[in-house]
C-alpha cells in the first residue's frame, strides 16, 4: 500500500512543515518565548532558540530523506509534545494560538484545525516510521552543504531576534514602535497625547492569565499619579469578556479591537506602551510591574 515513493513524499511534507515552522519562529524569537510563557512554561522560554533550531535541523533531514525512519521518529515525538503542550495552553489558560508558523503567517485559526492538523501530520510520521526500509544510504556531499548553509543563518537570526522578555532587560528596544513619535505609529488612532501628559496604553487579550497578572498593578498606575490617563485595549471573543468583567470589575474603560487590529500594535499579550511627550518611551511585553518597580527600572525621575 504504501511504496517506497509514497513515503518519500510524506517525509518532504512533514519537512517542509517544520522547516517553514522553524523559521517563521526564528525571525521573532522572543514572540515565540513569551507564546510559550503564555501555554504556562515561563521556565522554558530561554529554550526557545533551541526549539527552533531542532525544529529546522530536523526539518531539512526529513526533506532531504535523510534516515527518515529515524527522523520521523523524532518529528513523531516533537509532534507529541508541541500537540500536548498546545492542548494544556488552551484548556487550562485559554490560550487559541499555536504560534505553529511564527510571524510567517500569524493569522489565527480555531483550535481544532490545529489539532486536525497535527493529527494528519502525527499519522504521516508513524507511517513514515514504521513502513519505510531500515537500510541507511551515504548522506551526500550537497545535502549535508545544504543544511549548513540553512542551519548556519538560523542560529544567527534564531539569537538575534531573542532576548528574555522582561521589563528589567528593556527587551522593548526590539519592538517597532520603541522611540517613535505616537503619530507615527498604529496607536494614534487610539489616542490623542498632550505633550506635557504621560500615557499608558495597557494591550491584551481576555483570556491571557499574564494579563489577568496585570491588572491590579494596572489600576495603580493611574491612581499614583504614575501617568496621566490608562488606554486599554483588548482582543477577544465576547464570552470572555463578560467572564473578565464579572471577576475583575475594571474600573477603567475597555476599547475591544479586531485580532487583525491587534496583530498591528501586537502579537505578544499583554503589552503596553508608555508615553511621554508624545513619544514611545518604555515598552513592555510581559506582565506589569507596579508602579514603583517601573519608576525605579526605568529612572522616570531622569525622564521627566
Amino acid at each position: 500500500m504504501f511504496e517506497k515513493r509514497v513515503l518519500n513524499i510524506y517525509s518532504i511534507i512533514i519537512g517542509v512543515f517544520f522547516v517553514i515552522s522553524g523559521i517563521g519562529k526564528a525571525i521573532d524569537t522572543t514572540a515565540f518565548s513569551l507564546l510559550i510563557s503564555q501555554y504556562g512554561f515561563g521556565y522554558l522560554m530561554l529554550l526557545s532558540p533551541v526549539i527552533v533550531i531542532i525544529e529546522i535541523l530536523l526539518g531539512l533531514l526529513l526533506t532531504l530523506l535523510i534516515n527518515p525512519k529515524r527522523n520521523s521518529f523524532y518529528a513523531f515525538v516533537l509532534l507529541i509534545i508541541f500537540t500536548l503542550s498546545f492542548a494544556y495552553g488552551h484548556f487550562k489558560h485559554g490560550v487559541n494560538d499555536c504560534g505553529c508558523l511564527g510571524t510567517i503567517y500569524p493569522t489565527k485559526v480555531p483550535p481544532i484545525f490545529t489539532f486536525l492538523r497535527n493529527i494528519i501530520l502525527l499519522l504521516m510520521t508513524l507511517i513514515v516510521w514504521i513502513k519505510y526500509p531500515k537500510k541507511e544510504k551515504e548522506t551526500s556531499k550537497w545535502k549535508k552543504y545544504i543544511i549548513g548553509l540553512v542551519i548556519c543563518p538560523a542560529l544567527f537570526i534564531s539569537g538575534f531576534t531573542f532576548s528574555t522578555p522582561s521589563f528589567l532587560n528593556n527587551n522593548s528596544k526590539t519592538h517597532k514602535f520603541q522611540n517613535k513619535k505616537i503619530i507615527n505609529t498604529e496607536l494614534s488612532k487610539y489616542i490623542k497625547t498632550s505633550p506635557d501628559s504621560t500615557y499608558m496604553i495597557f494591550c491584551f487579550s481576555y483570556t491571557c492569565p499574564h494579563c489577568w497578572n496585570s491588572i491590579a498593578n494596572l489600576q495603580c498606575y493611574k491612581k499614583s499619579n504614575t501617568v496621566d490617563r490608562v488606554i486599554v485595549l483588548a482582543t477577544g471573543e465576547l464570552k470572555d469578556k463578560q467572564i473578565f468583567e464579572k471577576e475583575f470589575q475594571p474600573d477603567f474603560k475597555i476599547k475591544d479591537l479586531s485580532t487583525k487590529d491587534m496583530d498591528k500594535l501586537t502579537t505578544a499579550y499583554p503589552t503596553a506602551f508608555f508615553i511621554q511627550r508624545d513619544t514611545i518611551k518604555v515598552i513592555i511585553q510581559a506582565e506589569i510591574p507596579s508602579p514603583y518597580t517601573f519608576k525605579k527600572t526605568n529612572q522616570l525621575s531622569i525622564l521627566k
